[in-house]
């Protein structure tokens, strides 16, 4: 048997179907791929934001615990220090005063009171013990002013005097300017994070001022270093790899104390004040302000950025009402794809399953659909390795709309001859069932259904039969319609036919012949030629 496609096998009903049902699964699959992704990336969204946000309440939270008394008692000092007419030279009174605070606030590293000409009194713990420093007023930034400094006990009592020549001018301080500038309106002011002169660690200091009878201004500060509040936020955790950090609003980060700090300015004993370069790869803390400086973030933000291929987010928010010059932010790392479905695999396999039902009652709507169809869709093609069984129910059928039998391929059998009116007579049958509902022509049978093959013909081979068959279709319709067309050269009883299956076309297709074009369509077992008019008006009803 020769089975040849000239271009490619017609589809039948049964083609559409299956081509149908894969359609539908690759629909299925990719919906359900996109779902997938979907709800595992808005479950990634949804953890980091919680982590986040979770991270972030607690460390403010931690923050108002700690600022929240210092604020209140900065406020009580400043009305006991007016009503006490307090200077910085009643130097024993204000240790009374501040030796309980600073011994129940920890993080209140030292209490200064300065005048607004530049003296003050500095106080602060050693130890077990206390020290003072007394800077009278310096108009002059030299070497040459004397600081009066004091160790005193625990109770109090003054242990030991000495003088040391220092530069240092209150009015200098960050602090100083930011004092005498307090109102009733916003009674305390806090600094932005610099390195304390006496420390030299990371803090901010909050102030008050007010004025005595004279209407000289006085200014009470509270210093508070950011080190141990940055070493308590850093030890905030919700998750096994969030970060929490302390940042200025310029980006300078303020580095808890470590054992092994990089060699960045600062002390590592006391913590550090860094603004991270874009060189700088030692910690991912750098990367992010680095990040957030480049893209130029406002605070309050959630924004990510990658590091060694795995990506961060992170969150930039201020601490409160009471310090809006610092912030602190959150760094969270994307949890893996691969932990997010082990976590929901039970809602993914039920997801599964769902589409499986809702693929399954497509299907066999589908299948009913196609199955009622193909009781009315006329036979336009046969099963090549049911040969024989197809073409003896297509010979008991009879010719029709879809089935045409030609005794000859060329030879006329009246003048034993060759002859064109042969050929042009079934390339009509062809035309007719592509311009219709498709069909099959078989040739090397007569009009009552009796097998005489192909042997009237006298054509050397097979070869020679498909080579003639392609030649009439270019000549007298086009090779172009030959993906609608299908041959099988077979025997059947003993004889050679020729089997040509034609689909349906998706547009007109005519029959060229003596430099006319013609336009068929089968009309019950016979091709009817259409008029001019009348193909125009099936073209436009059809296509």
């Amino acid at each position: 048997m020769t089975h040849r496609n000239l271009i490619a096998t017609p589809h039948s009903v049964q083609n559409r179907l299956t081509r149908d049902l894969i359609f539908l699964v690759l629909i299925l699959i990719t919906l359900f791929i996109i779902f997938s992704y979907s709800y595992v990336k808005q479950i990634q969204n949804n953890i980091t934001q919680a982590i986040i946000n979770s991270s972030e309440k607690m460390v403010i939270d931690k923050n108002h615990r700690i600022f929240d008394p210092i604020s209140n008692n900065l406020t009580l000092s400043r009305k006991w220090a007016e009503l006490e007419a307090l200077t910085p030279e009643k130097q024993q009174i204000f240790n009374k005063r501040f030796i309980p605070i600073l011994e129940t606030l920890p993080q209140i590293s030292s209490v200064i009171i300065a005048s607004s000409n530049g003296s003050d009194y500095y106080f602060s713990r050693q130890g077990d013990n206390w020290v003072s420093r007394y800077t009278p007023a310096n108009e002059k930034k030299s070497n040459n002013t004397m600081a009066q400094w004091q160790l005193w006990s625990s109770n109090n009592k003054s242990l030991k005097k000495w003088q040391q020549s220092t530069d240092y001018r209150a009015i200098d301080r960050p602090w100083h300017a930011l004092g005498l500038s307090t109102d009733s309106k916003t009674p305390i002011k806090w600094t932005a994070p610099y390195l304390f002169y006496t420390q030299q660690t990371p803090g901010i200091t909050g102030v008050t001022s007010w004025k005595n009878s004279n209407n000289e201004q006085f200014i009470l500060a509270f210093d508070v270093t950011l080190t141990d509040i940055a070493k308590t936020l850093s030890d905030i955790h919700i998750s096994d790899m969030d970060i929490a950090y302390l940042i200025t609003p310029e980006g300078k980060v303020i580095l808890p104390p470590q054992e092994n700090s990089p060699q960045l300015a600062g002390s590592a004993s006391h913590g550090l004040l860094y603004t991270p370069s874009k060189n700088d790869n030692n910690y991912i803390i750098f990367d992010a302000v680095n990040d957030w400086l480049a893209k130029e973030s406002q605070p309050n933000h959630i924004t990510s950025f990658s590091r060694n291929g795995k990506l961060w987010w992170y969150k930039v928010f201020s601490l409160g009402t009471y310090h809006n010059s610092i912030y602190a932010s959150i760094i969270v790392p994307e949890k893996e794809l691969l932990d997010i479905i082990s976590d929901n695999i039970m809602f993914i396999l039920i997801g599964i399953a769902v589409l499986l039902g809702l693929a399954f009652a497509m299907s066999y709507f589908l299948v009913k659909k196609y199955a009622h169809q193909l009781k009315d869709v006329p036979k336009t093609s046969i099963l090549a390795q049911d040969f024989n069984n197809e073409i003896y129910h297509l010979l008991r059928q009879g010719e029709s709309e879809t089935l045409e039998f030609k005794s000859t391929m060329r030879k006329n059998l009246k003048t034993g001859k060759n002859g064109k009116e042969i050929e042009i007579a079934w390339l009509k049958g062809l035309v007719g069932f592509m311009n219709t509902h498709g069909g099959i022509l078989l040739i090397g049978v007569d009009d009552d259904a009796n097998i005489l093959g192909l042997d009237n013909d006298e054509f050397d081979n097979e070869d020679k039969i498909l080579l003639h068959f392609k030649n009439l279709l270019s000549q007298h319709i086009g090779l172009e319609f030959s993906n609608n067309i299908n041959l099988i050269i077979n025997q059947i009883d003993g004889k050679t036919i020729l089997v040509i299956e034609c689909e349906r076309s998706n547009r007109p297709v005519f029959l060229y012949h003596k430099n006319n074009e013609e336009f068929y369509i089968r009309s019950g077992p016979a091709s009817v030629k259409l008029s001019v008019s009348k193909v125009l008006n099936y073209v436009a009803q059809r296509y």
